[in-house]
């Protein structure tokens, strides 16, 4: 799953043509959290909406069917996402990387999960547009992890290159999700990180810094 993510990007015009309309406004930070606003790339290009999609028939941003992860398995069978993936509502969300936590000799340790080259990570996503009762909203789809991710936790999110979200993004339905579900590359790492990531309301570049796991500094063996 992705319940927290980086988006903090320096010089984001330079990386690629895809992010070229990137919103002046939008805020950047080392943990976003669902609930919060954040930059996505849809077709008419950038946008700053709300992390938890919306489904077209709520009438309100605080609701019960507000959901920030999405199954890629199960997309077109729950009621909550089936308008956006059948009318072909898929967005890109730019990131650094994303956080996951991992049960360790009696709790949990936070790990920070970004591509071995140091580019940023394109998430794939859902999105519903603005309405008069609702907020712009999008939600992260996921996939079950494979390779090297898969110790961490059995859920990943939906990860592409530009060249692989260019495709996916324009693609028809049908050859969206395959190219969803195409094998992933060998292209990302993770480590731990502070503690001081389980609060959302945390920022700055040390979140993603890596450390030494809680466990060896309790045991004496940490810096």
């Amino acid at each position: 799953m992705c319940g927290r993510f980086a988006n903090h990007i320096g010089a984001m015009h330079g990386w690629a043509d895809i992010l070229s309309d990137w919103p002046a406004q939008a805020e950047l930070g080392f943990n976003i959290a669902p609930t919060q606003m954040a930059p996505i790339i849809i077709p008419d290009g950038c946008e700053v909406f709300r992390w938890g999609l919306l489904p077209s028939w709520v009438k309100t941003a605080n609701t019960e069917f507000s959901t920030f992860n999405a199954r890629l398995k199960t997309l077109a069978e729950k009621p909550s996402f089936q308008h956006a993936w059948q009318t072909g509502q898929r967005c890109i969300v730019p990131a650094l990387g994303y956080y996951e936590w991992r049960q360790e000799n009696g709790h949990k340790q936070a790990y920070f999960v970004c591509r071995k080259d140091g580019n940023p990570i394109l998430f794939g996503g859902l999105y519903e547009s603005p309405r008069q009762d609702a907020p712009g909203s999008f939600t992260i789809i996921t996939r079950p992890s494979e390779g090297h991710l898969t110790p961490l936790h059995h859920a990943m999110p939906l990860m592409f290159d530009e060249q692989l979200a260019r495709q996916w993004f324009t693609a028809e339905q049908q050859q969206s999700e395959e190219i969803a579900w195409l094998p992933y590359a060998d292209d990302y790492q993770y480590y731990p990180v502070s503690s001081k990531v389980n609060k959302a309301s945390n920022q700055g570049p040390e979140l993603i810094q890596e450390v030494a796991p809680e466990s060896q500094i309790q045991q004496g063996f940490g810096f």
